[in-house]
This record gives structure tokens, sequence and C-alpha cells, in this order.
């Protein structure tokens, strides 16, 4: 049986994951929080996409991590890691009069985060069969964010079209719209 610090790492990856699928892709908030306010109008459109690559840090990290090329996967998932720690603690500068929810959600993503970079500088050595788990929950992860960033969008740029400007998207999770689904025929 494997050193247990091996399954240290995957399991922060895992964790991550199963918080994502389980409150439906909510780092579309992180990232429209994070990009600036006179862009995001322009960089809407890109939130899925940032969603995607967000995630596939992670799995390529792991990859790495589990393949002979460590410093590429410390690389990585220090940059994921660490834009999940900045995107955390910009929610919840903003985030002090939401629900409080969405505060532990990111405070919890946050502790996360500095965990996997703290093992990350130690070195640790990573599962591979426990690696392998945690990409594939990822790969489900960034899919489901990219499809609810993709409706976050929809609900922005249908307060645009109103006359209605939202800050960012985390007016729009507040106060939503009934909007259909992106490639929906409703």
């Amino acid at each position: 049986m494997a050193d247990w610090k091996s399954y240290l790492l995957p399991v922060l990856f895992l964790l991550q994951a199963g918080i994502n699928l389980m409150f439906y892709g909510f780092p579309a908030v992180m990232f429209s929080v994070v990009i600036p306010e006179g862009l995001y109008g322009k960089l809407a459109w890109a939130l899925s996409f940032l969603m995607l690559c967000y995630f596939a840090l992670g799995i390529l990290a792991l990859y790495y991590l589990s393949a002979p090329n460590v410093r590429r996967g410390k690389l990585l998932g220090l940059l994921y890691f660490g834009a999940g720690a900045l995107g955390s603690v910009a929610v919840l500068s903003e985030s002090l009069h939401e629900t409080p929810l969405l505060p532990a959600i990111f405070a919890l993503w946050l502790a996360l985060s500095l965990l996997g970079m703290l093992l990350l500088f130690r070195g640790i050595e990573v599962s591979w069969k426990l690696s392998l788990v945690a990409m594939i929950l990822l790969g489900i992860s960034a899919l489901v964010s990219a499809s609810t960033a993709g409706w976050v969008v929809e609900d922005y740029y249908a307060h645009v079209h109103i006359g209605e400007i939202p800050e960012n998207a985390t007016v729009i999770v507040a106060y939503p719209e009934n909007v259909s689904p992106p490639n929906g025929t409703g």
C-alpha cells in the first residue's frame, strides 16, 4: 500500500471537485468577481472558457505530478490553487452581505487552496490511482461549471438588453431573471 501522504493532494482536488458539483459550478461567481468591472461586459462571453481552463490546470497538475515531470505539475498546481485562493478572497471581500452559505463555501475553497499550495511547496508525492479519479471528477466539474457559467452570462446579457446593467455575475446570482438555458429551446 502506498504511503498515506500520497493521497493528501489528490483528496484536495477531489474535495474541490465535489464541492463544485454539489453547488452546481459556483466558481463562475468567483471568476465574475475577479474580472474587472469595466471589462466584464466585454469579457463575460469568455466565462465558460475560463472555467474550462481553470479546471484544466488542476487536471494537468495532477497528470504531471503523477508522471515523471513533477516540476511542471507543481507549477500548474500552484497556478490552479493560487487562482482559487485569489478568487475566493475576492468573493469573500464582496460577499459580506450575502447569505451565509456563499462565504462559507468560499472560505472552505480558500482553505483547501492554501493547503494545496502548502503541500505542493513541501513536495509531496501523489497516488496515480486516486489522481486519475480526481482528474475525471475535475473534468466533470469543469463541464458543470462551464454550463453554469453559460447561464450566468446569458442572464447578464438579458439584464443588459433590458437596460439594467449589473456590475458582475454576483448581482445576477442574487437576483436572477427567467432566461432559457444556453442552446435551449425555451
